[in-house]
């Protein structure tokens, strides 16, 4: 499922911060956006493997438009995220 994404480009591009407002805990960083890409799918599986085995249910994506106009996303970018969640939808 393609979730949004807010990017923060942090000052020189030294880093590049991740997060996915949907999945609750889903932040990261890294230093290329190859990498922060990679490391959000990587934590978005954390997050959902701990929502999944407290038996509440996998947050859906929304649309970028919901989270855009939240004081903490102010002068971020957005994008989308490809986080497949079909096992966890599976064990509902």
């Amino acid at each position: 499922m393609l979730y949004p994404i807010s990017i923060e480009w942090e000052e020189g591009l030294t880093a590049i911060g991740i997060q996915i407002p949907d999945i609750p805990g889903a932040v990261t960083a890294a230093d290329t956006f190859e990498e922060a890409c990679a490391a959000a799918v990587e934590v978005a599986h954390i997050m959902l493997d701990e929502i999944a085995g407290s038996g509440r249910p996998i947050p859906l994506p929304s649309s970028a438009v919901a989270h855009r106009g939240h004081p903490e996303f102010e002068g971020m970018d957005w994008g989308a995220l490809d986080v497949d969640v079909t096992a966890y939808l599976a064990e509902r």
